[in-house]
């Protein structure tokens, strides 16, 4: 094959032999001259010795690792581009293969047509800027200052599409914010998620800020800088304030805390999901194009893992409404049980909203009684409708539901928070319930509350061994186990709700 890549040639560094072999098909296919190198060491022994247009390496090898040799490539040629593979990413590293000069990242299992597209644009740009140096030898000053610019923006280009995906959103945001500000030296950096609902920018994760502005941030689109850039959906920057004399509001100066700073929106698909404010580490700081070009790359980072978020949640909607319906159906095959997850559900809501939990707390809490009891659907209905007491063997059995519903609910990957609160249900707080014996405030919170109104539940509801007991009746059997079964404290305030109900 005849291109203009024929001459290209490409140092391949990984100790994957298989992987090694495997590359350097797929290369040669496009007619690139390939050599390899299984160890670092090996490779920059390579690159002293052979002629190198482009490095492809393993971030992870014995010895000598990629950013090591990475490292040591831009001591011996700055200009070297080098695409860096990696099972492994996350905001931290991408960030510090970017500082040490990478080109890109790939993440394995690589797309073919990815790592040509990559090596076809690393050598291209090699060979225009090797072009461009040629012809600017008689100006030596500003020779050096374009080759700069130039590595600056190889360095940036294309950075961070594999930036992790594993990371829960909170986990994610936070190290995004972290590595953003560490990337130009900040020393305050805050990220704002837009509601839909409320229409307000809130700060999700900050860094720099102190809790009382977090809290009590809250801006519309429109309306200060963040809610300006938000509106435009486009890069708010102080000097464009200041050129366009807008004086900036209490709230942006609490929020940036310097007179020069930056606003990126993160929007994608038609909507906006929140803005990235960045402030100038010192009064004599400013942005450059490269600066704001990473900024806009970790921004787009933040827009894909929101909307992979959107995505997870409303399949694990899905996931908890199925499992709901499931629930439902075990209940119904007894009269006894019919609406039991559904009443306790509604009890723990109205529980949950007089002790004045947030809306996502007395949601997760809803989610978790709706399904509290879906172990059960691995105990014989004979023994779920027996209407005589258990004997040992039986009763040993039903105490493995909560085991049994956390096996159900983990390889769904639905909600992780919930389910310690359906493991836990019949915790007892003196420490002799079951799956696990915890004691006190060693039981989730939750789950402490799902105790309650479960058993609030069953002894207002018949069942084949006895008859439905009064409220007061069941009152007072929850008054003399406080302390026992239940929490002594949620188990007060819980009354005390009862009894203002009737």
């Amino acid at each position: 094959m005849e291109s203009e890549h024929l001459k290209a040639r490409v140092l391949i560094v990984d100790d994957d032999p298989l992987l090694l072999e495997t590359m350097r098909d797929i290369l040669e296919t496009e007619a690139f001259s390939v050599i390899s190198a299984q160890t670092g060491e090996d490779g920059l022994r390579r690159i002293k010795e052979d002629t190198v247009d482009l490095v492809v390496t393993d971030i992870k090898m014995p010895g000598m690792d990629g950013i090591q040799l990475l490292h040591s490539i831009k001591t011996i040629d700055p200009d070297m581009p080098v695409i860096v593979i990696t099972g492994f990413a996350s905001v931290e590293t991408a960030v510090e293969a970017i500082r040490e000069g990478a080109y890109d990242y790939v993440i394995k299992p690589f797309e073919v047509e990815k790592l040509f597209t990559l090596v076809r644009r690393a050598v291209k740009e090699k060979k225009l800027a090797q072009k461009n140096k040629e012809l600017m030898l008689g100006l030596e000053e500003a020779s050096r200052e374009l080759d700069r610019r130039l590595h600056q923006l190889f360095r940036l280009d294309e950075v961070s599409r594999t930036i992790s995906s594993a990371f829960e959103l909170d986990d994610f945001l936070r190290s995004l914010v972290n590595a953003t500000t560490e990337a130009v030296k900040a020393r305050v950096g805050s990220l704002m998620l837009f509601d839909d609902s409320s229409q307000y920018l809130t700060i999700k994760v900050a860094r720099g800020l102190d809790k009382d502005i977090m809290d009590r941030v809250r801006i519309k689109k429109g309306e200060g800088i963040p809610g300006l850039a938000a509106e435009k959906k486009k890069i708010i920057s102080s000097d464009e304030i200041y050129k366009d004399n807008i004086a900036l509001g209490r709230t942006d100066r609490e929020l940036y805390q310097s007179p020069h700073f930056v606003s990126i929106p993160i929007s994608g698909h038609n909507r906006i999901w929140g803005v990235l404010n960045i402030s100038a580490p010192d009064e004599n700081f400013a942005f450059s194009d490269v600066d704001l070009r990473l900024l806009t790359i970790l921004a787009s980072q933040a827009s894909v893992a929101l909307e992979n978020s959107q995505l997870n949640g409303k399949l694990q909607n899905s996931y908890l409404h199925t499992l709901q319906v499931l629930a439902s159906a075990i209940e119904a095959k007894s009269k006894y049980t019919r609406g039991h997850s559904e009443r306790v559900s509604r009890y723990a809501s109205r529980f949950a909203r007089h002790l004045k939990l947030s809306e996502d707390e007395i949601k997760k809490l809803q989610f978790a009684c709706g399904v509290h009891d879906i172990g059960k659907i691995n105990i014989a209905d004979s023994i779920l409708n027996k209407p005589t007491k258990l004997d040992t063997h039986e009763w040993q059995l039903m105490r493995e539901h909560p085991n049994k519903g956390v096996e159900i609910l983990i390889p769904l990957g639905i909600l992780k928070e919930i389910v310690p609160l359906v493991k836990h249900h019949h915790e007892y707080f003196n420490g002799k319930g079951y799956p696990d014996g915890l004691e006190g405030e060693g039981i989730p919170f939750e789950a402490r509350v799902i105790s309650l109104v479960d058993a609030y539940d069953a002894m207002t509801s018949s069942r084949p061994y006895r008859e439905r007991m009064s409220e007061e009746s069941t009152l007072k059997e929850i008054e003399g186990y406080l302390g026992e079964q239940f929490d002594p404290r949620v188990g007060e305030l819980f009354l005390q709700t009862q009894t203002e109900a009737v």
